[in-house]
């Protein structure tokens, strides 16, 4: 009977709606992201023909942004899975994400 009610409690726990802790904050990850799609901008407009050269340049690019946001790849990556887990938290940053993009844009003129 223990193993059973063992075994019912973990699944509830499984089951229990919470946000991982080590998720970074959706103001945060949203600034990352915006950077991080005009660093991918940029390298489209450089029209480089080597796939291997394009990835590669885009690697420094996203590794110096994430420096430039005191974050590691570690965190970005599994931040950005745990958004992806949770699809109206993941509609949600990429709202702020637009908005970011948008507001940089203004800024830019």
């Amino acid at each position: 009977m223990r193993f059973y009610i063992i075994i019912l409690l973990l699944a509830c726990w499984a089951c229990s709606e919470s946000k991982p802790s080590n998720r970074l904050p959706e103001d945060q990850m949203a600034e990352i992201l915006a950077d991080i799609h005009l660093d991918e901008g940029k390298i489209s407009a450089l029209n480089i023909v080597s796939a291997d050269t394009s990835v590669i340049l885009y690697n420094q690019l996203e590794r110096a942004t994430l420096k430039r946001h005191g974050v590691d790849s570690t965190s970005f990556a599994k931040s950005f899975a745990s958004y992806v887990q949770e699809p109206q938290d993941f509609i949600d940053l990429y709202k702020r994400v637009n908005a970011a993009l948008a507001k940089k844009q203004l800024l830019k003129k």
